[in-house]
């Protein structure tokens, strides 16, 4: 049979318009007035922010990272910011701690279409793009430092974007993971239950774009701003850098597609997250991990009391830099 583009485009401009009308969207509708605990990143003392570097991706857009560097670095970690940020926001805090404390280089990337870096806001080409910019930045650490081990990280959706890598096939060779807060995606099904106090929901999502960009095969709506977060419009005026959406390929390059088994494939991994997270179930998320990864696993699973989902990023250098000196050994 024949690939008609016209007729494929009017089916599927019938199908959305089916999907709009009739697709359970209780997401495309959530709002809230809410938002995350910032007390203590407002209230914390300030810690110095490295200033931003360049590299060319492989498409040549420019890609923006910070670099904290000790004198005798024994580890290399690549840390990924959250939905929307950058990492010019409270990351740096991790940065310095593993740095002054535990003596390992840390390597912190804006996204593409974040912060520093080139490209459309919050889109990418195509979803693996996302994951080659990560081999970008695992060669700038490999050139300066080729014989130390190397890890790669992230916070919230950061941890997810890293998850997804370490079940890529054309992933750089590493040593081990770091998930702080981590997003592991709706198929995990590691938020909190519905009416639940804790709860908060940071995104509205449009879901009728993700199923037909699906449907399509990733023809259509790829580029379609379909999870749009909910920062308060104080926190867009104080931090004019943040991207207040994620296109349809974006969400797909740092939304998990199979935590479970992504997460059994892992051979050394540290994941930590606060009691009083408010965007993801604590428990939930432990289980989570504890269920589905490798028995033979090297693995440090903890819930970090006093912390929710931004204030783990002032203390996290303690628990990160122990297990990454550990898991060097």
């Amino acid at each position: 049979m024949n690939f008609n583009p016209i007729a494929m485009k009017a089916l599927i401009t019938l199908l959305f318009t089916f999907l709009v009308n009739n697709v359970h969207a209780s997401s495309d509708e959530q709002s809230t007035n809410d938002f995350f605990s910032l007390v203590e990143i407002k209230n914390a003392p300030k810690k110095s922010l490295q200033p931003i570097n360049y590299v060319q991706a492989s498409d040549d857009v420019s890609l923006a990272y910070r670099a904290y560097l000790p004198k005798q670095p024994q580890a290399m970690l690549i840390f990924y910011h959250g939905a929307g940020a950058h990492s010019g926001l409270s990351y740096n805090h991790i940065g310095t701690g593993l740095r002054d404390n535990f003596n390992i280089a840390v390597y912190m990337p804006d996204i593409r279409g974040h912060g520093g870096s080139g490209g459309n806001r919050g889109d990418t080409p195509q979803v693996e793009q996302v994951w080659l910019d990560i081999n970008t930045m695992v060669n700038v650490a490999r050139d300066k430092y080729p014989n130390l081990p190397l890890f790669v990280g992230g916070h919230s959706s950061g941890a997810g974007l890293a998850l997804n890598y370490s079940s890529w096939d054309q992933r750089a060779e590493i040593d081990g993971y770091v998930f702080l807060a981590p997003y592991f995606g709706y198929r995990s099904e590691t938020n909190y239950d519905a009416g639940e106090s804790k709860r908060f929901e940071f995104s509205t999502v449009t879901t009728s774009d993700f199923v037909i960009n699906t449907m399509s095969g990733g023809l259509f709506f790829g580029h379609s701003k379909a999870v749009k977060f909910n920062f308060p419009d104080s926190v867009l005026r104080d931090n004019p850098e943040i991207v207040p959406f994620n296109t349809v390929n974006m969400s797909n390059a740092v939304t998990p597609h199979s935590p479970d088994s992504q997460l059994s494939d892992i051979h050394q991994f540290g994941l930590w997250i606060g009691r009083q997270d408010e965007a993801f179930d604590p428990l939930k998320v432990t289980m989570f991990a504890e269920k589905y990864s490798g028995k033979d696993a090297r693995k440090e699973i903890e819930i970090v009391d006093k912390e929710n989902h931004f204030s783990i990023m002032l203390n996290a250098a303690n628990f990160i830099g122990p297990w990454l000196r550990n898991a060097i050994k």
